[in-house]
């Protein structure tokens, strides 16, 4: 029973790895920008506050 659990395990975790959702890159630089527009903002208030 061992000797099937390993390769039908394998085969479990190959078809997950091939199922993974591909990156959409205009979200992420989307994503990125926002986040980058948020940073500058909290940096502007810190250097405000000092």
């Amino acid at each position: 029973m061992q000797i099937l659990i390993i390769p039908v395990g394998l085969l479990l975790w190959y078809l997950a790895y091939e199922a993974k959702p591909i990156n959409n890159d205009e979200a992420t630089c989307i994503w990125e920008e926002e986040n980058i527009v948020k940073r500058t903002r909290l940096q502007d208030i810190l250097k405000s506050s000092f």
